[in-house]
């Protein structure tokens, strides 16, 4: 794990990704790529794809990085949003639409029940709706969309710490 001296600030980050600075370019790398691998394997459990797919996701943020918005979303954020979709992409190349979870979270020290794990990986990471959730599991959507939004907010708690 890189120190917080060898981090760049994400102000000036953002100043020379806005100049489409190469080296800040690899700055970006070096500081995200291993969260978003970690992020993404746990979704695809294959290391090689899971490279792959975090390669993926920084050729396209850096083709589009003119459509980030810092006013809008953290960098971060906006990373993982791009993570989503090229996961979402992946799976639905190998995994058919309403399979189980395939994510071991036993070995996942983790504050979240299973079945708040298992709505967030459905919506987050295998691209379903929350009406398709609702058709599914024969709940009220209402009901799934309060769920999620409690997990939401119980991670941001989480990770503001």
């Amino acid at each position: 794990m890189k120190s917080q001296s060898f981090l760049v600030s994400e102000e000036i980050l953002l100043r020379k990704l806005n100049r489409r600075d190469e080296l800040a370019f690899q700055w970006l790398y070096d500081q995200y790529a291993h969260v978003l691998y970690g992020v993404i394997l746990t979704s695809v459990r294959h290391p090689a794809t899971a490279s792959r797919v975090v390669e993926d996701v920084f050729v396209k943020a850096w083709a589009d990085f003119d459509q980030y918005n810092p006013r809008k979303t953290r960098l971060l954020t906006w990373l993982l949003s791009r993570v989503r979709t090229e996961v979402a992409a992946t799976l639905a190349k190998t995994v058919p639409p309403f399979a189980n979870s395939t994510i071991d979270y036993e070995v996942i020290d983790n504050p979240i029940t299973e079945e708040q794990r298992t709505l967030l990986d459905a919506v987050y990471f295998r691209g379903q709706t929350i009406s398709q959730l609702a058709d599914v599991s024969q709940q009220p959507e209402h009901t799934l969309q309060h769920r999620l939004r409690t997990v939401l907010q119980e991670l941001k708690s989480l990770f503001s710490q």
